[in-house]
């Protein structure tokens, strides 16, 4: 199976994506030359495994009869020169976890799909057209 992401740029450093019906709209901040339309690539690979590990989360929270609010945050150092994004960490916060439910929900989180693509540090192909 093979999923499609088309990206347009209009104006500035403004890009609108396609995903299935929905747009997503990534942009510079204002000191790197863009119009700050929406979060920088960056952001939104971040917003990518908050979200991942908040699903799977929510996935584990259901199956041991837990309920609550779902709490996710991911963060990641940026080298100078910023050249990639380092030392990803996600935490997570499942209400009502005990502590030998917490290794069982590591583990089940650690299986989102945005966190195994990125320690796996898959090949990227750049094929570049006329």
């Amino acid at each position: 199976m093979k999923i499609s992401v088309k990206a347009e740029l209009s104006q500035g450093f403004k890009a609108e994506a396609q995903v299935r019906t929905h747009r997503i709209v990534a942009d510079l901040t204002p000191d790197k030359g863009g119009g700050d339309a929406g979060p920088t690539p960056p952001e939104l690979l971040l917003a990518s495994l908050a979200a991942c590990s908040a699903i799977y989360a929510k996935m584990f929270a259901q199956r041991e009869g837990l309920s609550g609010s779902i709490l996710v945050e991911a963060e990641a150092e940026m080298p100078d020169p910023p050249t990639h994004l380092e030392k990803f960490q996600v935490r997570v916060t499942i209400p009502g976890l005990s502590p030998d439910q917490r290794e069982k929900a590591k583990a089940f989180v650690e299986q989102c799909l945005v966190g195994r693509t990125l320690r796996l540090a898959q090949e990227v192909e750049c094929i570049i057209q006329g």
